[in-house]
């Protein structure tokens, strides 16, 4: 008995913690799409500040939260590498990697320098970034709900 409420227990902090996330992750997507209405109105200092509070507020998350969910379906993954869940967990964790690391090399560069026109340069880049940044945030949706939901 002792052990089946211990799993209760622990089921139910799993998806507390998924559940935040997901809110925290819909949170910094509203930081994102404030952050482009501050790019389109030509707010660049600004643009970058949002840009780099989502990033860092993503990677607590990645750290924290992400990362260590990864790592617990790492068994499901290896030993049923083509089941949905596992697919969806390899996708959305290398797109979430990938535009993890290409937004934190963004705003750590951009922090290093005084002039917006060195930015400018890497504008194909950024938006690769946000792409895969919105791919990888609707992915993890997806994932949410084939672990919790469905």
């Amino acid at each position: 008995m002792e052990i089946i409420a211990k799993n209760v227990v622990k089921s139910m902090v799993s998806t507390f913690v998924a559940r935040s996330n997901l809110v925290f992750q819909i949170v910094i997507l509203a930081l994102l799409f404030v952050s482009l209405v501050l790019k389109k109105k030509r707010n660049y200092f600004l643009h970058g500040s949002t840009m780099l509070i989502a990033t860092v507020l993503n990677a607590f998350s990645f750290i924290l939260v992400m990362g260590p969910s990864f790592l617990g379906l790492g068994q499901l993954i290896v030993d049923r590498p083509l089941f949905v869940v596992s697919v969806a967990t390899v996708a959305h964790g290398i797109l979430g990697a990938v535009a993890e690391i290409l937004a934190l090399w963004v705003v750590v560069s951009w922090r290093l320098r005084s002039s917006t026109k060195y930015c400018a340069r890497k504008r194909k880049v950024m938006r690769v970034t946000i792409v895969l940044w919105l791919i990888a945030l609707f992915s993890g949706i997806l994932l949410y709900a084939l672990l919790y939901i469905i």
